[in-house]
């Protein structure tokens, strides 16, 4: 969290403190937000030359519990309010439309009818053959509803959506279960190169109606339990994977606050979410106002000397380390666009954060910070050698059980039948849970024994290890 700028850092810091979520899981949060409210607005210069967009990529795996609901809510509340916004003035502007498509049909029908009278009569049309194409030309437009938020979406509704010259939309849902399952993520490759925003996005319907879309903008928010993630990668997250998809995502899947958040009966107070509130409502509206003028001119955002300095070095590190062997060899998909979406993040903090002129080096470096750490979480839930075995999985969750369900506390001998745990804990499969005890046994954190009158199997918890905050396989 220190890594951010004030504006952000206290906000962040204000969010951890009364929701008592985990600090990565606010953290995540406030970039998803500072991305999609700048991507329509800005763009940097690598220090290579390339102009790229700062739209932002987020998967953030946590379990139930873990409060990703109430962050997003909280953390959202000015898109969700913008969007509010715009229906309802749609509304009217629907309504106003209805208005004036009927006196428009209502003067054409009179000027065909007009026009009938002249030809039956043998008089010269030329007149009101030109007003009535005139009347044609005037035709008033339907308007358009710009929704930013957007959860379970077609590709179709995609590509409505962004249909015309810089419009910015996010694809952002804490049940991730959701969009697993839909048809957005049965095309990553749209996907793909919605990242990377393309100048032009042609497609040519079936109906022949040619459908544009033109410098777009889109960032993707995903938050997920584990489980939903591990069936997604096991039924088709091959191919997402080989596809590059999740490269272009910031991952996280942080510690788990359960059992240590602290109980407090004071109403909380918000003194600095507003003022990040703000700073978000300021940009949209900048945004609104350029995208209906019909001008879309973006700011671009490049880097002070020793900042480009900076980047060189890293990404001559980063390099190196994708040889055969070195730290990056095993995420070399990930570690490739590393570089980008940290010239993508240093842009965000800086604009958001209303830094004038450009990036500078501490800038940059708080952004390097952020993304140093989701490199390691990248590594953890991507990497070949850091797939977690399952009977580990299964092993923290009976531990986790064990210590929320059945400790009796530090001075106890806690005792409890393992059929007990089959029948009510988070492992019903006999043989996962033999496997995730017998890991709990080695570790030392249970000892397992055979009653000797009614030969039944028990789990004994050991203090020591359940006293531990947090334990630790």
């Amino acid at each position: 969290m220190d890594a951010f700028l004030a504006v952000v850092r206290d906000a962040g810091n204000e969010l951890i403190r009364n929701v008592q979520a985990a600090d990565a899981l606010v953290g995540m949060s406030l970039i998803n937000a500072m991305a999609m409210a700048c991507q329509g607005l800005i763009d940097v210069r690598l220090p290579t030359g390339q102009v790229r967009p700062v739209s932002q990529n987020l998967l953030l795996v946590a379990a139930s519990g873990e409060r990703k609901s109430t962050v997003a809510k909280l953390v959202m509340s000015p898109f969700s309010e913008a969007d509010s916004q715009a229906e309802a003035a749609h509304k009217q502007k629907v309504d106003q439309y209805q208005a004036e498509l009927g006196l428009w049909r209502a003067k054409a029908k009179g000027m065909r009818s007009a026009i009938s009278r002249a030809t039956s009569k043998g008089q010269s049309t030329e007149e009101l053959d030109r007003q009535l194409i005139d009347h044609a030309l005037a035709k008033p437009s339907e308007p358009r509803l710009r929704r930013i938020l957007r959860e379970d979406i077609t590709v179709t509704a995609i590509r409505e959506a962004l249909q015309g010259d810089g419009e910015s939309i996010a694809i952002t849902t804490d049940e991730g279960h959701m969009l697993f399952k839909g048809d957005a993520m049965r095309h990553v490759g749209l996907l793909n190169r919605l990242w990377d925003s393309p100048e032009v996005l042609p497609r040519d319907r079936a109906d022949d109606d040619h459908q544009l879309v033109m410098n777009p903008r889109v960032s993707v928010s995903i938050m997920t339990q584990p489980g939903p993630l591990k069936e997604f990668l096991e039924k088709g997250g091959a191919i997402a994977r080989e596809s590059g998809h999740w490269a272009r995502y910031l991952v996280g899947s942080p510690p788990s606050r359960m059992g240590y958040r602290l109980v407090n009966a004071d109403e909380p107070t918000w003194d600095c979410l507003p003022t990040f509130h703000a700073r978000v409502r300021e940009l949209l509206a900048q945004h609104r106002t350029m995208i209906e003028s019909g001008q879309v001119e973006r700011k671009l955002v490049g880097f002070t000397v020793d900042a480009k300095a900076r980047w060189v070095d890293l990404a001559s590190q980063t390099e190196g380390l994708l040889r055969q062997g070195e730290y990056l060899s095993d995420i070399n998909d990930f570690a490739s666009k590393v570089m980008e979406i940290l010239a993508r993040l240093a842009a965000t903090m800086h604009h958001f954060s209303g830094e004038v002129g450009d990036i500078t080096l501490d800038t940059l470096e708080r952004a390097f910070a952020i993304v140093r750490w989701h490199i390691e979480e990248y590594k953890f839930l991507f990497s070949p050698q850091f797939v977690v075995p399952q009977d580990l999985v299964d092993a923290q969750a009976v531990a986790a059980y064990l210590h929320s369900r059945v400790w009796q506390g530090p001075t106890s001998d806690t005792h409890i039948p393992k059929n007990h745990v089959l029948r009510n804990g988070p492992v019903r499969e006999r043989n996962r849970l033999n496997a995730a005890l017998g890991l709990l046994a080695a570790r030392g954190a249970i000892w397992i024994w055979t009653g000797a009158r009614d030969k039944r199997t028990y789990v004994r918890l050991h203090n020591t290890f359940f006293g531990q905050t947090p334990m630790a396989l």
